[in-house]
């Protein structure tokens, strides 16, 4: 059974997908395996003995999927750039010919090397002007749709089981080579990278029961929901500690963790108003703030 490589790439779900005409010729290309080497080229930056490890249906879909990214981020900057939507399609010509460009494919195929963390928008942004394509929009910002397409790239690579399996198998092997290492970290071992592969992996939320095919989906990032604790200062008293119940502040009492005087209720009062007054301040800044 052939597969349905509009479906497998995500375009047929994608909502507003103004480039699907040349994700359409892809397919049809692919179908008849005219894009062997093209779909190759992209990948061209996993070394070439996990390369051969995948099914040529693995290259298609994995390859696919990263242009249809790229388009979609294309689409995006164009969009936010308030370019109507009639206007945008009108970007699909000049889109398939820049994309059949050899070079093209292989920068866009970069963010598949595990070290790989920014893609060569000077490069992209040079061949497309001597391409004399169509003009792009003075806001049409291709360092942040580069930095946007890394990501996408790395999920695309956690998302395969088989791609991720076989990457992964490969980065096992690097870590054993440098945990033979009795002098501790080796030079070769990178990490400043290593510690951007974890935030990669797990900074975005695998909410899987919601709707994925827009973009707010892929840029949620974990500190976007997370809610920064805030404090107010304590200069004597702590008014909560005089609230326990009696059979806690007893138990306190008898391992001296407790001041021994009684604060009478108006006192704590009278503390309680002095704390609430306190202004409220962040966590982090306090935390961060070396004087303290």
């Amino acid at each position: 059974m052939p597969i349905d490589f509009l479906t497998a790439w995500g375009v047929s779900t994608a909502v507003g997908f103004l480039f699907q005409p040349v994700m359409k010729q892809f397919a049809q290309d692919v179908g008849k395996d005219l894009l062997k080497d093209i779909l190759k080229d992209v990948l061209k930056a996993i070394p070439s003995q996990i390369l051969q490890k995948l099914k040529k249906e693995e290259i298609d879909i994995a390859a696919g999927k990263a242009v249809k990214e790229f388009l979609s981020l294309v689409q995006q900057e164009l969009q936010d750039a308030d370019i109507p939507d009639n206007e945008v399609k009108e970007y699909n010509k000049p889109l398939q010919k820049f994309l059949n460009e050899k070079k093209v494919q292989e920068i866009l195929g970069t963010p598949f090397h595990d070290e790989c963390h920014a893609l060569d928008t000077i490069k992209l942004k040079k061949i497309w002007n001597e391409q004399n394509l169509s003009a792009l929009p003075n806001e049409f910002d291709w360092t942040k749709l580069g930095k946007r397409y890394v990501k996408k790239v790395k999920a695309i690579i956690q998302d395969s089981s088989e791609l991720r399996a076989i990457l992964d198998s490969q980065n096992i092997e690097k870590i054993a080579e440098n945990t033979t290492e009795t002098a501790g970290i080796i030079p070769e071992f990178h990490l400043k990278q290593y510690q951007e592969a974890i935030r990669e992996c797990y900074a975005n939320l695998k909410l899987d029961s919601i709707d994925t095919s827009g973009y707010a989906y892929n840029e949620l990032r974990l500190w976007r929901i997370f809610i920064p604790q805030n404090v107010r200062e304590v200069h004597q008293v702590l008014p909560q500690v005089h609230e326990l119940p009696k059979e806690h502040l007893r138990r306190l009492r008898e391992k001296n963790e407790l001041e021994a005087e009684e604060i009478a209720l108006e006192e704590l009062e009278r503390h309680k108003r002095v704390y609430l007054e306190q202004p409220v301040g962040s966590v982090q800044k306090i935390v961060e703030n070396k004087q303290n």
